[in-house]
């Protein structure tokens, strides 16, 4: 009983998101990041499906679902890839990707084909013994060839790992550099959570790869050897489907932005001026004080100053050697340290709405990050209960 239960958690926790997001879509329509989401889901849930009938010996039940695994356990990774590329890229980037699913669909159509070829006793053979002890070598014809296939999917498993966590990270990085370059405030925004994700996928994935090496069989001996891997990726995945199912802004919703402010630029009067255009910008952002405005965007500086967005992103990100976001919350916490020092009686809130922050979780994370400390540990403000 404890290895039915075990041995299942992982496909129910991803089942679970693959309905509830299958339901939300349904109820709101397409969301093009979501949608790969559940189909990552939906692809682990039949990966963790072949595991729980192996690893319970449902001897009758093998051909089909070894076969949806051994599909399944070349695409899951290369599947969470394709969802990273949906939050990150433009559409067209993430047409290309669905090539990456090729191995993984002749892998699972060799095996199916394999089984449908094998006759009752070769069959019976091969589930009950073969592999269970995964001593392919000591079979003949058929089995000797499931072998060599099985011993194909561990190189080319291996390979995709790499692959995606390498990607993936880069993806993630290069995204999160766009965000904080466009926006000064980049809560719900960036994709850092994902980035962490993509860590521990990195410390799993190595366990992924000595799991797939040493064999299933020996992890359905003990129940305590099956127990630890099987709560460590349903923590993993379900946390994975938790953050994804709430994050809502993605690469869909920068370009719609991006676009809707391109083309008001287009219209936007020339203005000339002796200064560089870094001074300008310094003098415009200070003297307005335009750092205090929320949800400031870079489009918003380059429109007072009559220039390209990029210009002003370029201009900031070379010759002051930080992202956008930087720079304007850099001001924004010089501004709340001088108003705590001001205006002692203003409490933490009024002071981060104050200086331009959009939450408070905004301005304690960029509070901490520039100065070091929390605002209640540099100025001795105590938060007021809510």
């Amino acid at each position: 009983m404890a290895t039915l239960i075990f041995s299942s958690l992982p496909m129910f926790a991803c089942g679970f998101w693959t309905v509830m997001i299958a339901c939300n879509l349904y109820i709101d329509g397409r969301n093009r990041g979501r949608m790969m989401l559940m189909l990552f889901m939906a692809m682990a849930t039949l990966l963790y499906a072949g595991h729980c009938v192996f690893l319970n010996r449902f001897y009758s039940d093998m051909p089909l679902f070894d076969s949806l695994y051994s599909f399944a356990n070349l695409a899951v990774y290369p599947m969470f890839y394709i969802y990273i590329v949906s939050m990150t890229s433009p559409e067209s980037q993430l047409r290309r990707t669905w090539w990456y699913l090729i191995p993984s669909a002749v892998i699972g159509a060799m095996v199916s084909t394999i089984y449908i070829m094998m006759s009752s006793h070769d069959l019976e053979t091969f589930v009950r013994i073969v592999s269970y002890n995964e001593d392919f070598g000591s079979g003949t014809g058929l089995c000797q060839v499931m072998g060599y296939v099985r011993l194909a999917a561990k190189i080319i498993f291996t390979i995709e790992v790499v692959m995606v966590l390498v990607a993936g990270s880069h993806k993630i990085s290069s995204y999160n550099k766009s965000i904080k370059a466009y926006y000064a405030d980049t809560e719900g925004k960036e994709l850092t959570i994902f980035q962490w994700f993509m860590y521990l996928f990195t410390i799993c994935s190595f366990v992924s790869i000595i799991f797939n090496f040493l064999g299933r069989y020996r992890f359905g001996d003990s129940v305590w050897m099956m127990a630890i891997p099987s709560i460590i990726f349903s923590l993993l995945l379900f946390g994975l489907g938790f953050i994804g199912f709430r994050h809502l802004f993605t690469i869909e919703n920068f370009e719609q932005e991006e676009t809707a402010e391109a083309s008001m630029s287009e219209s936007a009067p020339i203005c000339e001026s002796e200064k560089t255009l870094i001074q300008r910008i310094e003098e415009v952002v200070t003297e307005q004080k335009l750092y205090l405005r929320h949800n400031l965007k870079v489009s918003d500086v380059a429109a007072e100053l009559c220039t390209n967005r990029l210009y002003v992103s370029t201009a900031i990100n070379d010759q002051m050697g930080v992202s956008f976001s930087d720079y304007i919350n850099r001001k924004r916490i010089d501004y709340a340290i001088h108003l705590m020092r001001t205006h002692p009686q203003k409490t933490i809130y009024e002071i981060a709405d104050l200086s331009g922050f959009s939450s408070d979780k905004s301005f304690y994370r960029n509070f901490k990050n520039i100065t070091g400390k929390s605002p209640k540990e540099l100025h001795g403000i105590d938060v007021p209960c809510e």
